[in-house]
């Protein structure tokens, strides 16, 4: 970050005034305290340099994106995107933030006081500083309560908890200073906010096992009954839930029981009703699996699990259909209100649901198309050779003029200028729906392992052992850290590719005399018919597009040549294959459990018409799950 720290001291700060300068803020949150900064700072001729520069760390700091569920990392960068990436905590200097102690404890706005103390801490390792910043928190909590705008008030209280936690035997009282408020604010609502505070206050109260687990399970219980009754039923879930939770901390198994049974009717009452809502049988099926699968697990739901189900039958014959048939269109002047409109106001799962529908891969007709019309608007350029260049600036391919090239896709010049197309393509897609829609649902749902995990648990693809790789790349991708997703994604991904094609009887190893086995690399994988039926021709053209090919963004091949720059890490083809292995995990793992649940009651009400797992071998192929159309 260019910042001229010799202007950046305590002394300068102070004579800023920042709590004068920000009282005309109408929020006391750090987001709405940026913005005032960043109309001051439009003011020319109103900063002499040292000002200037002092309003610039400080919108730095205040911009930063807190995720308080991330101990570890609680800062990351408000927006990443084409190469670029907003501050967090470690690109500003260890000492020359320590030197500015002083100033961030004489702060008298509680919000501004957490936040500067917590990134002196965090990248500085000042105790002190940490100590201050949970006393900070906790009182700007306290003035952010609110029961429908709760989120910014929980994260603040979730940080102090966690920052106390994590400072040893010395900060207990400050600890339980941010859990006792926790509790109190919890009972101060009751369950009567409208949305999901109390949710949140029960789920950190037990785990940090602070308080009366039994007093949060009557407070989840109810709130969950009455949620029925207004027909509100993923919100009676969760609490239903969060109540099963608090049930067997308390030691009562038949409560604990008696809440996960509820948790999934809530489950079928929401599948209900999707059906006259305007979500049709895709949505209601979906959910009612999930109900289904919930209620076999819940101890003495049988035979309600088996009522479901066959509900559940009669409506499965029509998914199909209706998937197939299913298209949409969108205004790209309102892509960004469209995406958000349509992960608002829905659950996890649903929102993911809709992000997964969002975008899928050209046709090859479309982009060769594309390719003629630039062809006639530019002459010269297609006359022209280019050099591809890798992350290293070396000269990898030499792209031949379009002049002489034939209909052929595996034709250099025009196979790079398909992929240049599709590029464009994926860019707009990125920008105007998969990451207003993501940064959406990572702001509301703040999904962790436990979130992405009950999402693909099914998915046919992901090899055994990977499970737990492949949700965390996909965490990764919801908060933004694109280092992390372009390091985890392209690798999961193969494993994915590779353990798909082997469920389809391909091959994916190569017997060398001798008796040595090699694993074929990913651009040989791609090129198999197994990969084809399973991605279709246009998928596949993507993913080499993305992962393998040198005339395309080789993503794969850069990241694991080292490289790819930490800056490249945050463009747009990164986040792209991340959505691309969220929508064939999510879609590959819904179809399956549908499969298995099918083959399941077909075996219960005919037992003995199948030999020998016959039924097994069905389902072990890849035909009927990509119907979904996981990557087409």
């Amino acid at each position: 970050m260019a910042l001229d720290w010799n202007y950046i001291t305590e002394e300068n700060l102070t004579n800023l005034e920042l709590d004068a300068l920000l009282g005309s803020a109408t929020e006391r949150t750090c987001n709405e305290y940026t913005m005032v900064i960043s109309a001051l700072l439009r003011e020319e001729g109103r900063w002499s340099d040292a000002q200037a520069t002092c309003l610039n760390f400080v919108q730095a700091v205040l911009s930063m994106m807190l995720q308080p569920s991330q101990p570890s990392e609680p800062y990351g960068p408000v927006f990443v995107m084409d190469g670029m990436r907003s501050a967090i905590p470690s690109d500003l200097p260890k000492e020359e933030l320590k030197a500015l102690l002083t100033w961030a404890m004489s702060l008298k706005d509680p919000e501004l006081r957490a936040r500067f103390l917590d990134v002196i801490w965090v990248q500085g390792r000042e105790y002190r500083a940490a100590m201050e910043s949970v006393g900070s928190y906790i009182e700007s909590a306290i003035r952010l309560e609110h029961p429908e705008q709760w989120s910014s008030c929980f994260k603040r209280l979730e940080r102090a908890v966690r920052l106390a936690s994590s400072l040893g035997k010395g900060a207990l009282d400050v600890k339980h200073q941010a859990l006792s408020e926790a509790q109190q604010m919890l009972l101060r609502h009751n369950g009567s906010d409208p949305l999901y505070l109390s949710l949140s206050l029960i789920r950190l109260l037990l785990e940090f096992r602070y308080g009366e687990p039994a007093q949060y399970a009557q407070i989840a219980r109810a709130t969950a009954q009455a949620a029925e009754v207004v027909k509100n039923f993923r919100r009676a879930n969760e609490y239903h839930l969060v109540g099963a939770s608090a049930f067997r901390q308390a030691g009562e198994t038949e409560q604990e029981a008696e809440s996960l049974r509820s948790a999934a009717e809530a489950l079928a009452g929401e599948a209900e009703t999707a059906l006259t809502d305007g979500r049709g049988v895709m949505a209601m099926t979906s959910i009612l699996s999930d109900a289904v699968e919930a209620m076999r697990q819940a101890p003495g739901g049988k035979a309600r699990a088996d009522e479901l189900h066959a509900r559940l039958l009669e409506h499965q014959p029509q998914v199909l259909a209706e998937m197939q048939s299913f298209s949409t269109s969108i205004d790209s002047t309102e892509l960004v209100n469209q995406a958000l409109a349509a992960v608002e106001n829905k659950s996890f799962r649903d929102a993911v649901d809709a992000l997964c529908g969002f975008a899928k891969p050209p046709s090859l007709v479309s982009l060769k198309k594309q390719v003629e019309k630039e062809a006639q608007i530019s002459v010269l350029g297609c006359l022209m050779s280019r050099d591809i260049l890798n992350g290293r600036g070396k000269v990898v391919a030499i792209v031949p003029s379009l002049l002489n090239a034939t209909d052929d896709i595996n034709d250099p010049a025009l196979r790079w200028r398909m992929f240049q197309s599709a590029r464009l393509g994926r860019s707009i897609s990125v920008q105007g729906l998969i990451n207003p829609a993501r940064r959406s649902i990572n702001a509301i749902h703040a999904p962790d392992r436990h979130d992405v995990l009950s999402l693909i648990q099914h998915c046919p693809w992901i090899p055994p052992g990977h499970h737990e790789s492949v949700a965390r790349a996909l965490v990764a991708g919801f908060q933004g850290d694109m280092l992390l997703v372009a390091h985890l994604v392209p690798v999961q991904f193969e494993a994915v590719i590779r353990h798909a094609i082997e469920r389809a009887g391909g091959r994916t190893s190569i017997l060398e005399p001798g008796g040595v086995q090699k694993e074929s690399s990913l651009g040989v994988l791609l090129e198999t018919p197994e990969a084809r039926e399973a991605f279709g021709e246009a998928g596949v053209f993507e993913l080499q597009d993305l992962l393998t090919e040198q005339l395309g963004a080789n993503i794969r091949n850069e990241i694991a040549h080292g490289l790819m720059t930490d800056d490249a890490m945050f463009n747009y083809d990164v986040l792209y294959v991340w959505y691309l292995l969220l929508r064939c995990c999510v879609v590959t793992a819904k179809q399956a459990l549908l499969i298995q649940q099918s083959t399941a009651n077909s075996d219960a009400e005919h037992p003995g018409s199948v030999e020998g797992g016959d039924h097994v071998e069905q389902d072990d192929g890849t035909s009927d799950v990509t119907q979904a159309g996981c990557v087409q």
